[in-house]
């Protein structure tokens, strides 16, 4: 009995130890802000027993200049700097020094401030780098580089986890990380739950099968910088791009800046955005250097930020916007317009409208004279009727001659009519244009030329198709000026022969000249990069299109002794 009883003592205790066990792997880890110790507990919980180590960020050592101003500032301010930074300092240095750090020590006789000493080694192994905005708080990270590691779904779960508690976070680097189709779109759901997330950089990732970087910039994204260096982007990644950053979006994309250098874009791709360069107002910077793009690309965007002509689609959409403008200073919807009755029912023929349209007075008169038999006498009221005589003649007078104008108004109104019918008859005789709206609206009847004319003035809208069109230019057609909010747009290190160069000279003097005769929104192209083409740097259009830049840049002198546009 015994036995038994120390048998059962010890199931219970198995049994509650079981159960506590189950109870400390159901409850998860709760992050607090605190990157470091978030990011390991997590990956504990994730079953990584060895997770990347994380580190501050070194920073460059301030300048002299700052130095100076530094001591100029109030004692108080000045020692709260030097205690952030002595901070910062212990945080980046080992507190152990390594053999490597010993022998360069030996070496300069002294301990170095400006740099640290490492195995190269140690270099290439995994780990994580933050930026803090106060070293005095470890949650203020605000921005958090990963370099040379593969990225896999667990891992990027991890860090989500750490990132929902960053509030200051704004920039998410990942250098070489050998990220999957599967992980961007994960990380493009990642970036739309951060809302202060706005710049991030995925760089080196080699080729993706599906090349699925703009989900990255769908509706719901509030990135404003985007950098997609050496990740092999071909035409079709790039036309994925282009459909997120088109103007015809609702919303539109709000990236700010795009870095599509040292990919495989050719022709295609560059094609495709500057299709959406035609639309896009919001997309300030724009590289394409190093890649494959020739004449036939250069002259696309070109055209896109000079003038071009819009396209079935685009024309649609113009209409529409100019329809919707108009329904708003009138106060009606295309509903209301719909249900009303048509203009056959509300207004009545021009033979009753002279009957309809009389006073009541003079209605209930011919009543009076009709039951009276045209004396204008009631039965059995003699001498009464005779007394009210002359105000009844003054009254009957006075009748006459308002129906004698309302007969003259109905056979006016006729005329009118059947004139009107003539002209509309003779306009469908000589080829017009006439219809009527389904819901029985008046539509004026115009030629093609007219209608151009009449859009060529169109509403206050900082909407792209709401541009005013050049129809003396272009008759019968709908011609519109480019992207004047494109600023940088680096085309370096391409394919662009001597033609592109022409193309593009003709679109910076185009610009020119429509900016100063027109108010646009934007600054227009200030800073155009084309180094490193096989074009001719003493050709005429070069000349005339490196004088237009120089002017124009903010940054680069007025002489430019390299040769280059972008200097």
């Amino acid at each position: 009995v015994a036995k038994k009883l120390k048998m059962g003592r010890k199931k219970s205790d198995k049994s509650a130890r079981s159960e506590e066990q189950e109870d400390k792997v159901n409850e998860s880890y709760q992050p607090t802000g605190n990157f470091q110790s978030d990011f390991v507990e997590l990956c504990k919980e994730m079953k990584m027993y060895r997770p990347p180590p994380v580190f501050l960020r070194p920073k460059r050592p301030s300048s002299p200049i700052q130095n100076e101003q530094q001591t100029q500032a109030p004692t108080n301010r000045k020692a709260k700097e030097d205690k952030k930074a002595s901070m910062a300092q212990q945080m980046v240095e080992p507190e152990e020094e390594t053999p490597e750090e010993k022998a360069v020590i030996e070496q300069l006789g002294f301990k170095p401030k400006t740099f640290t000493v490492k195995y190269y080694l140690d270099l290439m192994k995994p780990c994580v780098h933050i930026d803090l905005e106060n070293p005095d708080k470890p949650d203020t990270v605000s921005e958090v580089h990963a370099k040379n590691w593969k990225l896999e779904l667990p891992m990027l779960k991890t860090l989500s986890r750490c990132f929902e508690k960053l509030n200051r976070l704004h920039t998410i680097v990942f250098w070489r990380v050998a990220a999957s189709a599967e992980v961007i779109a994960e990380l493009a759901e990642l970036l739309r739950q951060l809302d202060s997330v706005r710049c991030l950089s995925l760089e080196a990732n080699g080729h993706v099968t599906d090349e699925n970087y703009a989900d990255l910039i769908r509706v719901d994204s509030n990135l404003t910088k985007l950098q997609l260096r050496f990740n092999q982007i071909t035409d079709a990644g790039a036309a994925r791009i282009s459909e997120q950053l088109s103007g015809l979006r609702d919303p539109p994309s709000k990236l700010v800046s795009l870095d599509l250098s040292s990919n495989c874009v050719q022709d295609g791709g560059a094609t495709a955005l500057a299709q959406a360069l035609r639309t896009n107002r919001t997309l300030i910077h724009l590289s394409l250097s190093n890649n494959r793009v020739s004449d036939r690309g250069a002259t696309a965007l070109a055209e896109s930020c000079s003038r071009f002509y819009l396209t079935h689609e685009e024309t649609v959409e113009r209409r529409r916007l100019l329809s919707t403008a108009a329904e708003r200073r009138t106060g009606l919807s295309p509903e209301s317009c719909q249900s009303r009755p048509s203009s056959s029912a509300v207004t009545p023929p021009p033979s009753r409208r002279g009957a309809t349209d009389r006073p009541v007075s003079v209605r209930s008169g011919q009543e009076k004279l009709g039951r009276t038999g045209g004396t204008g006498k009631t039965p059995g009221k003699g001498k009464k009727d005779d007394k009210a005589k002359p105000e009844e003649k003054a009254k009957n007078k006075a009748q006459k001659e308002d129906s004698k104008a309302k007969g003259k108004g109905a056979q006016a109104s006729e005329k009118d009519s059947k004139s009107s019918a003539a002209t509309l008859k003779s306009g469908k005789g000589k080829g017009g244009n006439n219809s009527s709206s389904s819901g029985g609206g008046r539509v004026k009847v115009s030629t093609p030329l007219q209608l151009d004319q009449e859009e060529s003035q169109p509403p206050d809208s900082d909407h792209p198709l709401l541009e005013r069109v050049d129809t003396a230019y272009a008759p019968g057609y709908l011609l519109v000026p480019g992207n004047h909010v494109l600023a940088l747009l680096n085309l370096s290190r391409n394919q662009i022969t001597d033609k592109g160069v022409l193309q593009w000279k003709t679109a910076i003097s185009y610009q020119l000249a429509y900016m100063s005769k027109q108010k646009v929104n934007g600054t227009g192209l200030m800073k155009l990069l084309l180094q490193g083409n096989p074009f001719s740097t003493e050709s005429e259009s070069y000349r005339i299109l490196q004088q237009a830049m120089s002017s124009r840049d903010p940054v680069g002198s007025s002489s430019n002794t390299s040769g280059n546009v972008d200097q």
